[in-house]
């Protein structure tokens, strides 16, 4: 059986200055990024807004995952 969820997540980013895009560029932290940043990383200075899962954008939508794994009879929390 296959279990599945979309999540869509939107972040906006600022507009830029010339200064803001160098000094990111020389931070070397863009590199073999998907998008070119991590919103975990320095470029998160430049995120004023997100719509969705902040965890789905980082790289797991770790809500949408635990709610599917407990659907699928594998519950995440268990009482010790």
């Amino acid at each position: 059986r296959i279990w599945e969820r979309v999540v869509e997540s939107r972040v906006r980013m600022k507009r830029l200055s010339k200064t803001e895009i160098d000094g990111y560029l020389a931070t070397g932290d863009w590199q073999g990024k998907a998008g070119g940043y991590s919103i975990q990383g320095p470029a998160g200075a430049f995120i004023p807004w997100i719509s969705g899962s902040h965890s789905a954008i980082v790289g797991l939508p770790l809500t949408e995952t635990a709610n599917l794994l407990t659907a699928a009879g594998y519950p995440v929390w268990r009482a010790p």
